[in-house]
């Protein structure tokens, strides 16, 4: 199957997540837990952004916390995570497939095609993330 892909890139990473914080500002979070792989990195800008602690250990995250992903396309991710830690957190994502099990709390792009972010190549970018 040939899919479309786009190529993500670090500048419009860098407006969307300002974006992103802009929007955890008004929800008053407390610290950022970033999915592994793609969420670290928006995790970590978002620390930056936000003046906040990056939460490493999902035993550390609380309801105060911004759970964030580059991409919710399946859910399967999320979805996993949230039903071993509960439903009431902060989640955001930079793209979200509207048909994913679970939806992201705020997305700033919708997923139209294969994404390709800038810190993957095109060979790991088709890696999935597990929790």
């Amino acid at each position: 199957m040939n899919m479309k892909k786009e190529k993500y890139t670090w500048e419009e990473f860098e407006k969307d997540c300002k974006k992103i914080a802009a929007w955890a500002k008004s929800r008053h979070v407390k610290n950022i837990y970033g999915i592994p792989r793609g969420g670290l990195v928006a995790g970590v800008k978002l620390s930056h952004l936000l003046d906040i602690p990056l939460v490493l250990n999902r035993d550390d995250i609380t309801r105060d916390t911004l759970i964030l992903d580059d991409i919710i396309d399946e859910g399967n991710t999320i979805e996993r995570l949230l039903a071993s830690i509960g439903e009431h957190h902060h989640v955001a994502s930079i793209f979200y497939n509207k048909a994913a099990k679970h939806a992201p709390h705020f997305f700033v792009r919708e997923k139209k095609c294969w994404v390709i972010f800038p810190w993957e190549t095109e060979k790991t970018s088709t890696y999935d993330g597990t929790v």
